[in-house]
Formats: C-alpha cells, structure tokens, sequence
C-alpha cells in the first residue's frame, strides 16, 4: 500500500498550533512523578484510546481513534473525518502536561493510528522548545509548521506499539537532520522543479560522527545526467537553508556538514566554520 496525505492535511496547522497555558505558581500542576498517569488521564478525559510512554527526555503518546486514517480504493492512505479532531485533542493534552510540569521533556512523540488501517500510522514529533516559542509569539504557524516532523509510516498488517516506536530518546541533532531533509527537500522543489529540466524527489538526512550527511536525489526529466549549473544551484539552496535552520537553534555541535548527488558521485564538505559564510 502506497501513502499520500491528502491537500486536507494543511486544515490541521492551525490546529497543530494550538498551544496550552502554562502551570500555576507555586509548583508545577503536573509533577514529574505523575507524568504518565497525568497525561494517561487527560487523554480519557479527551475521550482518546491511547498510551503514554516516556524514554529519558523524550515522551510517547499513542493514540488509535476510529474515524483518523482511512485507506482509498486506490490503496492510498487518507486523512479520516475525525482527524482534525483527534490531532487537536491529542496535541492539547500533551501541552497541558509538559507546558505545566517541572519533567525534563525535549521532544514528543504522537503516533496516531486507526482501528481500520492496522500497520499504518502517522507520526509528528515536535522539540518543546519551539513549542515554548510558538507560545510566545516567537514563531509564525508557517515557521512552527516547517519545524514538525510529519511522517506516514507502512509496517504492513501488524500494528506497531509506542514502546516498539520510540525505543530510545530523541537528540537534537536527529532532529534537526529529520528536518533539514524535509526544509532541503521543499526548497530544491521550488527552486529546481520549475524549469523542468530535474525532478526532486525525497532528500535523506542522518547525523553520524560530527558530521550532518544529505543526500539529494535529483533525476533529470529528459533522461540525460544532471548539469553542473543545476547540481550547483542545488548545493548553494541547501546549503543557505542548513545554515539558516541550524543558525536558528544556535546549535554548534557538530564539525561538518556533507551533501551528496550519488547519481553524479559529486559531493561537497563544508567544515562549520565555513557554513557560517551562508548564514
């Protein structure tokens, strides 16, 4: 079964957006000792089927709601009538808690399924840092948008847990590789796509011994390699947007940053301080 969301996903970002208030003085609302069990609680509240699970910074909520995923004729998979609804409830609850709670939670994780498409799921994982600067005015819905992770996962008929998920806790750096690859992926498409002469297609990111490694994959439309004036512009765009992305989170740790064309076998390797020349 192939995946696709449908032009209805974007309805969601104003919901994405929706931030909670923070906790009261005089200690946090909900202590870190009754993360899970608070959280748990709130999503019965919301009437959701879900679980909670937390791996050292990083907590895990599933949720599986009839009505969220649904799965076209053609095989593709669709957002459900009650997505919207289930997003939203299942994203408030989680701000409640850890806008409100002295844990020390970086990332979470949403893995929402349906009852009806057992193995497919779709995932956002969001930073609380820019969950605390969207809620402070900081950052637009375009910008707090671009900076979630969507994904569509296929594991076939077998249903995937949290726990089998998120076996480990997110860092920042796997985070920001994820997005990257996404941001490079959008900008070469707008960039690229419209002279018609290369297709983009998906753009992979890893994090691996200091170094952030992105390999494009650009397929020339009439069949002929790629040229050297479009492979360039392709580096010079992903490279200005890697130095934008990273100058944002003021994130230092790491020593270079790689781009990859395999079908030509042309690479590029900027050291750090070299980046900066692009912010």
């Amino acid at each position: 079964m192939s995946s696709r969301l449908f032009p209805g996903f974007p309805v969601a970002l104003s919901i994405a957006a929706v931030l909670a208030l923070s906790g009261c003085e005089g200690g946090p609302t909900y202590p870190k000792d009754r993360l899970t069990q608070d959280l748990q609680a709130l999503l019965v509240e919301e009437g959701l089927t879900g679980s909670v699970h937390v791996v050292d910074h990083t907590v895990g909520v599933q949720v599986s709601q009839a009505g969220s995923l649904v799965q076209t004729p053609d095989g593709q998979l669709a957002l459900g009538p009650e997505f919207d609804e289930v997003l939203r409830k299942g994203i408030v609850s989680l701000h409640r808690v850890l806008l409100s709670s002295d844990a020390d939670i970086q990332f979470y994780v949403l893995l929402l399924s349906d009852p009806s498409t057992p193995g497919a799921t779709l995932t956002m994982v969001r930073y609380m840092d820019d969950v605390k600067r969207a809620n402070a005015n900081m950052l637009d819905t375009p910008e707090i948008f671009a900076r979630t992770i969507y994904d569509v996962n296929l594991t076939g008929p077998d249903s995937v847990s949290i726990k089998d998920f998120l076996p480990s806790d997110i860092h920042l750096e796997d985070f920001l590789s994820w997005q990257l690859s996404r941001r490079i992926q959008a900008r070469l498409g707008e960039a690229l796509e419209s002279s018609g002469t290369v297709t983009v297609g998906r753009v992979g990111g890893q994090f691996e011994n200091g170094e952030f490694v992105f390999t494009l994959d650009l397929t020339p439309a009439s069949g002929d390699k790629v040229d050297d004036a479009t492979l360039e512009k392709a580096f010079k765009n992903s490279t200005e947007e890697i130095a934008k992305v990273l100058s944002s989170y003021n994130f230092n740790q790491f020593d270079a940053v790689r781009l990859v064309h395999p079908m030509t076998g042309r690479h590029m390797l900027l050291p750090k301080a070299q980046l900066r020349l692009f912010q």
